[in-house]
């Protein structure tokens, strides 16, 4: 189980990166599958092991994606809120 925790851990770098990648006004959905392809490739790549299915892993990193671009679009990119001058 630690093992896996660490791997969500390194999971949340390499999502947070592949959002920033990926940064565009609108196409939200597309940007997320985008994040979610990546963060697969990586793992294929890397032969990291999940110990649980991929989709119920990519349903995770789904949810972190959300999670994340939430984050930033409220304290990074501050969509919605005035910038100040």
């Amino acid at each position: 189980m630690e093992e896996f925790l660490n791997v969500l851990k390194d999971m949340k770098f390499m999502i947070n990166t592949a959002i920033v990648l990926v940064e565009h006004p609108g196409n939200g959905e597309s940007k997320k599958a985008s994040v979610v392809k990546m963060v697969d490739d990586f793992i294929s790549q890397n032969n990291i092991d999940i110990p649980i299915p991929l989709s119920i892993f990519n349903w995770i990193i789904g949810e972190a994606v959300d999670v994340s671009v939430r984050w930033m679009n409220e304290n990074i990119w501050k969509k919605g809120k005035e910038q100040p001058s």
